[in-house]
């Protein structure tokens, strides 16, 4: 009774104790994760959607799901630091058990339980889930999993069932929750980090496009992120220790837009001008990124912000988007096939895939709100560690 009650509250509290920007911006990368899955196995590229929408709609929609959760890296910078900045005031003062603890209570019991249950329908031998075993054993990819590095054994073997694909981009979210807080001690002067800003904007591009040139899984590797994530620690400095005029905020926030435009909208221009073979692109996209949250951390901050009712359920997205992130394949893969079994022709496939998206918002917030959630605030105060 009394966790239900603390879940309660915890609910009824997430508009106020959230930046409600940030949230909607997790909200729309959710969604393109779970358009570009839709439209992997459901194909609207062969459907009248191809012929009905403008090219560049019909691009925004289905093929930005890997920006999207690019942007996540960004958010995932920002968040974190920010967290630093207010519970230590300083990075270098970080509680590096707390920390870790922290980490520990919102992300492994999910992860934990995701990987029980990927075990059992690979070894019910449950279609779509398998993993083959000319490729690796299901004791190998869990390993990986929980040492961070499926997206490496996936550059070694190739794409593993969907559900574990998914989670090459957890394995770089964790090793960054790993390193941070020791280069954070390491560092002392917060002004140092600049320089590490700079070697990233270097080895990022490098690392996404000519450390493994033949290889279409080898920008999912730790390295090629890593400007991304930087973009967010290096803005949460700056949003948290200065005080920036009305103007500069404004003109983040259009410019920040006009870069996420670009990059995910005119894919065509940017390919023609070259920064996709130097792998500029994603920092591109990565400095708009930093730049909206920069915007939206001053109006977080100075109590302008609103709650948009129409877009309410971008915002809620953006709550569970852990949740539905490690969730809606399962939906997806399950979704596909009865679709297939069923033989619906191509009328039913819109609101056949839209009911899909909206089950998986459903699994990720009943996940968030009876199991994961939860289980966090359960760890939380169950062991209280010095600061």
């Amino acid at each position: 009774m009394r966790t239900k009650t603390v879940t309660i509250l915890n609910a009824n509290t997430l508009r106020t104790k959230r930046n409600t920007g940030i949230d909607i911006l997790r909200g729309i990368c959710i969604l393109a994760v779970m358009l570009l899955h839709l439209n992997i196995h459901f194909g609207f590229s062969k459907s009248f959607l191809k012929e009905w929408l403008p090219k560049k709609l019909f691009t925004l929609l289905f093929w930005n799901g890997y920006n999207g959760v690019v942007v996540f890296f960004t958010i995932s910078g920002f968040l974190i630091t920010g967290s630093i900045l207010k519970r230590w005031g300083h990075l270098s003062s970080i509680g590096i058990k707390s920390f870790y603890w922290f980490r520990v209570a919102r992300i492994l019991p999910m992860l934990v339980a995701l990987l029980a249950l990927l075990s059992i329908l690979h070894l019910t031998g449950v279609p779509g889930f398998v993993i083959p075993e000319t490729k690796t054993s299901l004791l190998r990819a869990i390993f990986s999993v929980l040492t961070f590095h499926v997206n490496w054994l996936e550059i070694q073997v190739g794409y593993l069932p969907a559900n574990w694909d998914v989670l090459w981009s957890i394995s770089i979210e964790e090793s960054f929750y790993l390193f941070f807080p020791l280069i954070c001690l390491f560092l002392k002067k917060e002004w140092h980090f600049v320089f590490f800003f700079l070697v990233f904007l270097v080895v990022s591009p490098w690392a996404r496009t000519a450390w493994y040139p033949d290889n279409e899984l080898g920008s999912k590797n730790h390295l090629a992120f890593l400007d991304a994530i930087a973009f967010g620690c290096l803005t949460a400095i700056i949003a948290f220790r200065v005080a920036l005029p009305k103007m500069v905020t404004i003109f983040a926030l259009w410019s920040g837009w006009a870069l996420i435009v670009l990059v995910f909208v005119f894919k065509s221009v940017v390919y023609k001008s070259g920064l996709v073979g130097f792998g500029l692109d994603m920092t591109l996209q990565s400095l708009g990124a930093a730049l909206l949250l920069l915007w939206m951390h001053d109006n977080y901050r100075s109590g302008k912000q609103k709650n948009r009712f129409l877009l309410d359920w971008l915002r809620r997205m953006g709550v569970y988007s852990y949740e539905i992130y490690l969730t809606h394949m399962f939906v997806i893969i399950f979704g596909a096939q009865v679709y297939k079994k069923l033989a619906l022709d191509a009328n039913w496939l819109v609101p056949y895939t839209l009911s899909l998206l909206v089950l998986s918002y459903w699994v990720g917030k009943l996940v968030f709100t009876y199991f994961s959630e939860p289980v966090n605030l359960w760890l939380r105060r169950k062991r209280v560690l010095p600061q």
